[in-house]
């Protein structure tokens, strides 16, 4: 059963060092503010006023705010989600995400160095694939990895056995065939249905996560298993930033994370868009990530109370599973 599949300890600190994050948190407030927020005519140019949260209410006076140089973020009284607001338009993301964006930026530092690399194949991507396949009484289903990147958890699922895989991430060409996975640029070059779709950290990129999904189900067979992972609005993490003004780099990722999600509006949506909530939990880093690296030897310790956390949904991602009802 997915829910006695053991959970990673991981040591933040092991992914992302506080040097690397306090140069990345310095790039990324100088782009931004010369970039989107140099003057009221660059703010207007790829900004814009949402009117209504991502649950369907309409914000009004229902919402609460805070504020994270140089970005203002909403919470919605209705459903819990939070996000920035005036919202990046689609050519403050091609912005963001161009090649000499924030992403780039965030990608060098993080993802290609070799350490950081292999641990996600072997710890991070391991615990997702052991919880994807116990989805499935057997090993033989369809997957699709929408925002798959460099396509390692579809290689480490091929590694696996499962061999019925597609990505799709604007990286690549119109088509591409690595190792007998397909890659996709866009889903309209997808011409199937899969069992299981997934979006590792994918919804809180958009402008328009409903949009995506509306999009995304289309390509789900009834029964099939949508499968997200994106940060939550009701964690430790959170509440601490809001209250003591807490710039979390690898959290917040001003200008990337566009959204924060909570259990509520987790509710709605299944409710809405018909999935019903197969497995729900919450993983995270929020005590390292408050507390910083000076005391090693209460690591431990640290990891002890996180479990705590993550047992009682309060840590800083949620990983859901969705089952397609209709």
């Amino acid at each position: 059963m997915i829910s006695q599949i053991k959970k990673n300890r991981i040591d933040l600190f092991s992914l992302k060092t506080e040097k690397e994050m306090k140069y990345v948190e310095k790039k990324f407030e100088i782009f931004l503010n010369r970039k989107i927020f140099k003057n009221r005519k660059s703010k207007k140019k790829y900004l814009y006023q949402i009117k209504s949260c991502v649950c369907g209410n309409k914000l009004g006076h229902k919402f609460s705010s805070f504020f994270l140089k140089p970005f203002l973020y909403r919470k919605c009284k209705f459903c819990g989600t939070i996000s920035i607001n005036p919202m990046l338009n689609n050519e403050g993301l091609k912005l963001i995400y161009s090649d000499r964006g924030i992403y780039n930026i965030y990608r060098k530092n993080f993802f290609e160095k070799k350490n950081k690399k292999t641990l996600r194949s072997k710890t991070i991507n391991k615990r997702k694939i052991d919880q994807v396949v116990s989805l499935f009484k057997k090993k033989k289903f369809s997957l699709l990895d929408f925002g798959c990147g460099d396509g390692n958890f579809l290689f480490n699922l091929k590694d696996r056995g499962i061999s019925d895989l597609v990505g799709v991430d604007s990286k690549y060409d119109n088509l591409e065939k690595i190792n007998n996975i397909y890659f996709y640029n866009n889903l309209e070059n997808v011409k199937k249905k899969f069992d299981c779709i997934t979006l590792w950290g994918v919804l809180e990129h958009l402008n328009d996560p409903n949009n995506l999904i509306d999009k995304i189900k289309l390509f789900l067979k009834k029964g099939g298993y949508l499968v997200m992972e994106f940060p939550s609005a009701d964690s430790l993490l959170m509440n601490y930033i809001k209250t003591n003004n807490f710039n979390a780099l690898r959290f917040i990722e001003k200008g990337r994370h566009l959204f924060f999600f909570s259990k509520r509006f987790i509710e709605i949506f299944c409710k809405k868009k018909k999935f019903k909530i197969s497995y729900l939990e919450t993983n995270g880093l929020d005590l390292q990530t408050i507390l910083g690296s000076k005391d090693k030897s209460q690591i431990k310790n640290i990891l002890d109370i996180q479990e705590i956390l993550d047992s009682n949904m309060m840590s800083d991602h949620f990983r859901v599973f969705l089952k397609k009802i209709n």
